[in-house]
């Protein structure tokens, strides 16, 4: 991923935290390096989400006295997904989880937008396989890239490598590394893919014009997996293939 591309998803970030993604009265902020933006993201939930921690620990208490099923009720039609989002922090994991189970699939992505991956690692971690599907499932639904990257972050190899499988589209998965940081961790999950699977991403990748983002991903690829890799790619068609080998060749094996 090219400097350019890494500043951008670093921006995208930012206006999606400060829900200002179309607002061009903050253009501004192109002025400013990836670095930048993200040392300002850090401190802007610093401010939001932990001025106010008291208040959260508070709306937590009051939830320990209703059932979880009323809990789940006032969240959805009451709390709003922001307020969900920041009181899951200061609630057990095992609590959470619970009320989460009471919630509709909508909502519960709309409060995964709201949550800092960082902060939440432990909650996420321990949420059942199949309601992280049906989660991801509806944000790949929305086109909710950025929320669903949060989940490479912070999920262990084998949880991700089982999401994927409900993301049939390989160009939904490619956009959905744009804004994953860790492209080295993106490369361990790339070598639990079939060969076909791999065919699929590099050949919609070279179609739609995505192939930065492939490449940084597959720059990490360990040795064995490259020479799988271009195993793959003899398999491709020839219009496809000859541009694939030069890229290996000058960016991936030099």
């Amino acid at each position: 991923m090219s400097q350019q591309n890494e500043k951008q998803a670093e921006l995208q970030k930012l206006l999606h935290l400060l829900q200002s993604e179309e607002d061009s009265t903050l253009s501004f902020l192109d002025k400013l390096s990836k670095e930048e933006l993200h040392q300002l993201r850090l401190k802007i939930i610093d401010v939001s989400q932990f001025t106010q921690t008291d208040i959260w620990k508070r709306l937590t208490g009051v939830s320990k006295f209703f059932p979880n099923y009323m809990n789940a009720k006032v969240a959805e039609t009451v709390l709003g997904a922001l307020i969900t989002a920041n009181m899951s922090y200061y609630m057990p994991v095992k609590d959470a989880i619970a009320i989460m189970k009471h919630l509709s699939i909508p909502f519960l992505a709309n409060v995964s937008e709201y949550m800092t991956p960082e902060k939440a690692q432990n909650l996420i971690s321990q949420i059942p396989i199949d309601l992280l599907k049906k989660v991801t499932t509806e944000l790949i639904k929305n086109k909710k890239y950025l929320t669903a990257a949060g989940f490479v972050d912070v999920l262990e190899i084998s949880k991700l490598l089982e999401l994927s499988k409900v993301i049939y589209k390989e160009e939904d998965l490619i956009r959905i590394t744009t804004y994953v940081e860790n492209k080295a961790y993106v490369a361990k999950i790339v070598e639990g893919f079939s060969d076909d699977k791999i065919n699929k991403i590099i050949t919609v990748a070279y179609t739609n014009g995505l192939e930065e983002e492939v490449l940084a991903v597959f720059s990490h690829l360990s040795t064995k997996e490259v020479q799988r890799t271009l195993r793959v790619i003899s398999t491709l068609h020839v219009h496809i293939k000859t541009k694939v080998l030069a890229d290996f060749e000058n960016r991936i094996q030099s």
